[in-house]
């Protein structure tokens, strides 16, 4: 009943402001002296975000290729180029952090260099389909990063017991991706101006999208598991599970968000968490300042 109340919100929601997308010039000291499970000793659940961290960089430039793309259909929308621009610059910073984290997770003998093949061979398929379709796939994926952003900087729970500096470098991209939310989905309404068949491209493009993120995720985490001797750990695989959906819960408290995609409509603005947004905000001035 709570998920069908909160859907029923989006449809009458009004859109508030779109939160301002700032320049960081943000660096993590990313060494030996991190723990190799540096979330609470727990080796799956460490290796969930590790596995995140391994699709990243390939997945972030692909996200700047299929936005810039359309930058001279976007051209006399000064506004919306403006936030292009500063989505490319928090994009770049995003791959720069986390090959550097990679590095950490290759350097403890995890199959970085392999999972990213996979990746490139997945690349090459969706090389096949139209810029808009490849645009309405990154508008998807910054939907999933959106609302897995908004759990982590509105339930302390996800993140309690972290290393301090993992903790800090996933709740800096998990501003990030909240500030820049809504302009890959912005460019794809200017670009595709038919609203049903933009309607019906992202809905079928979020589906197939959350089915190869799920089953990526998992085959990561388990190649992980493998390089630290844990795939018959069962107590961490259930713990995993526990985390994931049941306390903290991320993907279940995101379960709402992830249904609004399919309201006709929504708007990733319409995720209005500017006060946990805030509060981060505040948390990470001590490791920089915004350019102007």
């Amino acid at each position: 009943m709570s998920y069908l109340k909160g859907l029923l919100s989006w449809c009458s929601a009004a859109k508030p402001p779109a939160a301002k997308i700032l320049r960081r010039n943000v660096r993590f000291a990313l060494d030996e002296r991190i723990p190799r499970y540096w979330y609470r000793d727990w080796p799956h659940v460490t290796r969930f975000f590790d596995g995140l961290s391994i699709m990243f960089p390939l997945g972030e430039k692909l996200f700047i290729d299929s936005v810039t793309h359309f930058r001279t259909e976007i051209e006399t929308d000064r506004s919306l180029c403006n936030a292009v621009e500063a989505f490319v610059y928090q994009e770049a910073a995003h791959i720069r952090e986390h090959r550097l984290y990679n590095q950490l997770l290759a350097a403890q003998g995890a199959p970085v260099e392999a999972l990213e093949q996979l990746l490139l061979r997945r690349q090459e398929v969706g090389n096949r389909f139209t810029p808009a379709t490849r645009l309405a796939m990154t508008a998807s994926l910054e939907h999933f990063t959106a609302i897995l952003s908004d759990q982590l900087l509105r339930n302390p729970a996800v993140l309690n017991g972290a290393d301090s500096r993992m903790a800090m470098l996933w709740r800096w991209h998990a501003i990030e991706e909240t500030e820049h939310k809504a302009v890959a989905y912005d460019v794809l309404c200017r670009v595709v101006r038919n609203p049903l068949w933009r309607y019906l491209m992202r809905c079928g493009v979020m589906l197939i999208m959350t089915a190869y993120f799920a089953v990526d995720v998992l085959y990561f985490i388990y190649q992980l598991a493998g390089t630290d001797g844990q795939r018959r750990n069962w107590r961490g695989w259930a713990r995993l599970q526990w985390w994931l959906f049941v306390n903290p819960g991320p993907l279940t408290r995101a379960f709402p968000s992830w249904l609004a995609w399919f309201i006709p409509g929504f708007h990733p603005d319409k995720l209005d968490n500017s006060e946990a947004l805030e509060a981060a905000r505040r948390r990470l001035d001590e490791f920089a300042e915004p350019k102007p």
